[in-house]
């Protein structure tokens, strides 16, 4: 599998910086629903230099053990067969980068053992999220890259979304809890350092203030029991 060239090149990840690729939301684990996958949207390609191909794709794998050289959960073969199961990556002409979007938590994988095409089961802890960028037809490749050096954090996979939508309303600068509970907070700043890491006992008040000085973006962390949910907060 991918794991012999993950052993070859991990040592090379750290040499390169963070804008040639953004995930978002960032911090995301595998709960966190669709992800938006951008490459080269400050015109840097020194990760993978498209050569004008006008699709790319990525091969997606995902570690739930303790080693870092086999994926448990990954997209097959690396053979033009498995293409399909594979992410399209699409230069998007009005943006002017390539784009995707998937949702790690729903697709189907080969499970490294019984090679079946599986989604991973609920309770699987997933330790990191790993990824490459190849041509159409698999010519030419990046390097392995690691998810948690673009803000992937290991998680326990729910089948049970924690709705924000229905339990959590974002407002300037702090949270309105819908009904009591037991959550952990953690925020960052745009550039993903944690702020605040604390955990809420929500009672009588169902607001919290996140007290944050600044005004700005802040990307904010909020669980549940096994489930978790990533928000972005506009701090006014």
């Amino acid at each position: 599998m991918k794991g012999t060239l993950l052993s070859l090149f991990f040592c090379l990840i750290t040499a390169f910086g963070f804008s040639q690729i953004e995930l978002q939301p960032n911090p995301s684990n595998i709960n966190s629903g669709t992800f938006t996958f951008k490459y080269g949207e400050l015109g840097d390609y020194s990760i993978f230099d498209p050569l004008g191909n006008p699709n790319l794709y990525l091969y997606t794998g995902l570690q739930t053990d303790a080693d870092p050289i086999t994926w448990d959960y990954n997209d097959g073969e690396f053979t033009l067969a498995n293409l399909g199961q594979m992410i399209p990556l699409t230069y998007d002409n009005g943006l002017g980068y390539y784009v995707a979007t998937f949702n790690p938590k729903t697709r189907q994988y080969i499970e490294e053992i019984s090679q079946n095409l599986v989604t991973v089961p609920n309770g699987t802890q997933v330790n990191d999220w790993y990824f490459l960028i190849t041509t159409n037809d698999l010519s030419r490749q990046s390097i392995d890259l690691k998810g948690t050096d673009y803000g992937f954090n290991a998680s326990t996979l729910s089948v049970n979304d924690f709705s924000v939508g229905d339990d959590v309303v974002v407002l300037n600068g702090s949270l309105k809890f819908s009904k009591q509970g037991t959550y952990k907070i953690k925020v960052y700043d745009i550039l993903g350092k944690l702020i605040r890491d604390e955990n809420l006992v929500i009672t009588n008040s169902l607001t919290h203030d996140l007290k944050l000085e600044k005004h700005g973006i802040y990307i904010v962390k909020i669980t549940s029991g096994q489930t978790t949910k990533t928000v972005k907060l506009i701090r006014h």
